[in-house]
């Protein structure tokens, strides 16, 4: 007797479906973190982007043209308001309901 199983086409499936919601939820981080982060020249807001590192992504601000990113998040005596930027959009996005990310990826 022979079993028929799908069991292959459901998990390649539900990678496919989990990948969209992880990118649905990387993008809704970034803009949050973008409205909260500092905005003297702008450089720092327009730096911000979603690296792909393969199994997972990355919410990412800082490079060679905007080097004091990493600072900003941690310390700033202008806007202290701005302090945790990245940190404060990821956690705002932890405390809501999954399901309306999985939705939102559909």
């Amino acid at each position: 007797m022979a079993i028929k199983s799908n069991i292959l086409k459901w998990a390649n499936t539900t990678v496919v479906e989990y990948g969209r919601v992880e990118e649905v939820i990387a993008g809704v981080i970034l803009t949050r973190a973008i409205m909260l982060s500092p905005k003297d020249s702008g450089a720092l807001a327009e730096n911000g982007r979603v690296e792909d590192q393969g199994t997972f992504r990355t919410v990412t601000f800082g490079d060679s043209s905007v080097p004091y990113a990493r600072r900003r998040h941690f310390e700033n005596k202008k806007n202290p308001q701005t302090l945790g930027y990245l940190k404060n959009a990821g956690d705002s996005v932890g405390k809501e309901n999954p399901k309306k990310y999985v939705e939102m990826s559909k």
